[in-house]
C-alpha cells in the first residue's frame, strides 16, 4: 500500500534514498504512483540547408540520445516522451511526432500535459544538458518528486530545461512561453511558483546552442558518448578557440569579454585564470524579459562600434586585448537585426563567404582579420562556454 503522512516520504527523497529504495521490494513502484514524473525531451529535425546548421541539428540529436539514455536510468521517471520529427534509437521512449521547424514550447507542453495527464513535468530541449552528470540529474528528479509547487531550472533568466509541478499551470501562460528560455522567469516571477535554480556551473549552463558549443564539447573530457562520436566526425577547426584559451591561461594577459555575461561566470574566470579581464556585461535576459521582442535592446558596445566604425573597433580591440569573446546577438538585437540561423552560425565559425547578411558579413570579416583570436557566439558563449573554459584551464 502506498501512503505518506505529513510529507514524510516526500521530504525523505534524495539520491541516496533512491539508491537504497532499489533494494526494497515494491518501494519504487509505490513512489512512482505517488510522485509520477514525466520527462519530455524536444529535439528538431536533422540535416540543414548549410553545413553549420546541419552540424548543430545533428549535435542536438546526438546529445538528446545521450540524455534519453540517462533519463531511462532514473527510477522516479515513470515516462519519457520524445517530441521530434523522427524517433531516436532509445528503448522505452514514447515518440510524439512533430512537424519540422520551430515549436511553440508553451503550446506544445500544455497540450502534452493535458493529453498525458502530467502533474510533474521534467522538460529538456534536445541539446540542453550535454554535461549534466548522473548525480545532478538524480538530485533534480528527487527534488521535483518531493515538491508540491516548484519550478526547477538550470537558469532562472534563460532556461534550457525545467522541472515544473503542478504542470497544469502551463496552460495559463502559453503565450508568454514561445521559447523554453522563458520557462524559469515566467513561471516564477509572473506565475508565482517557488523557484529553485541550480548553481551556475559548466554542467548547468552549457547546452548545444551555437557552434562554439560544438568546438568546446569537442575539447571537453566529459562530453557523453553519442555526442562525442558525432563531433569526432565533423571537420571542426578548434585552432582559434585553442589560441584564445592559451591567452586566458597566460598570467597577466589582457582579455576582453562583452555580452550577456553574469557575475558567476566572471567570478569563475577570476578563480581559474590570472588574466586581466575587461568586461562589458549588458542585456542579460533580453529574450526572457521580452525586451528583444519589443525592440528595447540597447548596447553600449554597439553604439561605440557605430561611432568608431568596424576598422576602428578592431584596431582598438587588438591594441587593448590579446583575445576577445563577443556575444554578437546583443549587437544584432541593438539594431533590430536578426540574420538567418545559417548566417549566425557561419559567423560564429568565421565562415565569412557563407554569410549573406551584409552587416554581419562585414563584422565577421573585420574581426576574423584581427591579429588576436576573437571568439563569436551567443548567450552560451557568455555562460556555459566560460565555465567550461575554466574546466579546460
Amino acid at each position: 500500500m502506498c501512503s505518506t503522512s505529513g510529507g514524510m516520504a516526500v521530504t525523505a527523497l534524495s539520491s541516496r534514498y533512491l539508491t537504497k529504495a532499489k533494494d526494497v521490494p515494491g518501494t519504487l513502484e509505490c513512489l512512482a504512483q505517488l510522485f509520477m514524473i514525466t520527462a519530455v525531451v524536444m529535439v528538431g529535425e536533422g540535416g540543414g540547408a548549410t553545413q553549420p546548421v546541419a552540424w548543430m541539428r545533428g549535435a542536438r540529436r546526438a546529445a538528446a540520445q545521450d540524455l534519453l539514455e540517462q533519463l531511462s536510468g532514473q527510477p522516479l521517471v515513470e515516462r519519457i516522451i520524445l517530441v521530434s520529427p523522427e524517433p531516436l534509437p532509445v528503448a522505452m521512449v514514447d515518440h510524439v511526432p512533430s512537424p519540422p521547424g520551430p515549436i511553440h514550447v508553451g503550446r506544445r507542453l500544455a497540450t502534452l500535459v493535458e493529453e498525458w495527464t502530467i502533474d510533474r513535468l521534467l522538460y529538456f530541449g534536445g541539446g540542453a544538458a550535454p554535461l549534466l552528470d548522473e548525480t545532478a540529474l538524480s538530485n533534480v528528479v528527487a527534488r521535483l518528486a518531493a515538491a508540491d509547487q516548484v519550478v526547477i531550472t538550470n537558469n532562472q533568466f534563460a532556461s534550457d530545461w525545467a522541472g515544473v509541478t503542478p504542470a497544469s499551470i502551463l496552460s495559463g501562460w502559453i503565450e508568454r512561453l514561445p521559447q523554453d528560455n522563458m520557462l524559469g522567469w515566467v513561471l516564477s516571477a509572473e506565475a508565482g511558483l517557488p523557484i529553485h535554480a541550480l548553481p551556475a556551473a559548466t554542467a548547468t549552463r552549457l547546452d548545444v546552442d551555437v557552434p562554439t558549443d560544438l568546438l568546446l564539447l569537442r575539447l571537453h573530457p566529459a562530453t557523453r558518448p553519442h555526442l562525442r562520436r558525432y563531433l569526432a566526425g565533423l571537420p571542426l577547426d578548434t585552432g582559434r578557440l585553442e589560441r584564445a584559451l592559451a591567452v586566458l591561461a597566460t598570467p597577466a594577459s589582457q582579455v576582453f569579454i562583452a555580452g550577456r555575461i553574469g557575475p558567476e561566470a566572471w567570478q569563475a574566470l577570476n578563480r581559474a585564470t590570472r588574466a586581466w579581464l575587461r568586461i562589458v556585461s549588458e542585456e542579460r535576459g533580453m529574450v526572457s524579459s521580452g525586451r528583444q521582442a519589443r525592440g528595447e535592446v540597447y548596447s553600449l558596445l554597439a553604439d561605440y562600434i557605430d561611432m568608431i566604425g568596424l576598422e576602428g573597433f578592431v584596431a582598438t580591440l587588438s591594441s587593448q586585448a590579446q583575445a576577445a569573446f563577443l556575444d554578437t546577438r546583443v549587437l544584432l538585437a541593438h539594431h533590430g537585426r536578426w540574420p538567418s540561423e545559417a548566417d549566425r552560425f557561419a559567423s560564429d565559425l568565421g565562415l565569412v563567404e557563407e554569410i549573406s547578411h551584409p552587416w554581419l558579413r562585414a563584422f565577421t570579416a573585420a574581426v576574423m582579420a584581427a591579429p588576436i583570436p576573437v571568439i563569436l557566439g551567443g548567450h552560451g558563449l557568455m555562460a556555459g562556454n566560460l565555465f567550461a573554459f575554466c574546466d579546460l584551464l
